[in-house]
């Protein structure tokens, strides 16, 4: 369990929850944020990033409210606060309070090689 939990980052949009943490940095508490997440019935896949100290759950939110994941998370330590509302954007206009689409794209795509490239430097390691 992660302690005095400082959330530096929350996004989510149904059916994926993104959460940023430098305690997710550790990789042994990414891995145990990891194997709770797993554990969870609804949920399709989860990956950290303890490089970006990310947790990323995608879960079947025809199954599974918001309320009801992010509670248990809250239980866990692994999130804190008032339960994310999903990121949306106005019909027939961008919304503007975001990033660029352009640079979310960008930051996916270097998170995915910067995480490929680490996993392939610690199985190099091992």
């Amino acid at each position: 369990m992660v302690g005095a939990l400082m959330l530096e980052y929350v996004h989510f949009v149904p059916g994926r929850l993104r959460l940023k943490n430098s305690e997710f940095k550790d990789q042994r508490k990414a891995a145990e944020a990891e194997r709770y997440a797993s554990t969870i019935w609804v949920v399709k896949s989860v990956m950290t990033n303890p490089l970006t100290g990310s947790l990323t759950i995608n879960f079947e939110d025809s199954k599974l409210a918001i309320d009801d994941l992010w509670r248990g998370l809250c239980a866990q330590g692994y999130a804190s606060g008032p339960c994310p509302e999903p990121a949306t954007t106005r019909s027939g206009s961008l919304d503007k309070s975001g990033p660029p689409l352009g640079r979310v794209v960008v930051t996916a795509i270097v998170e995915a090689i910067v995480h490929h490239s680490a996993q392939a430097l610690v199985r190099a390691l091992l």
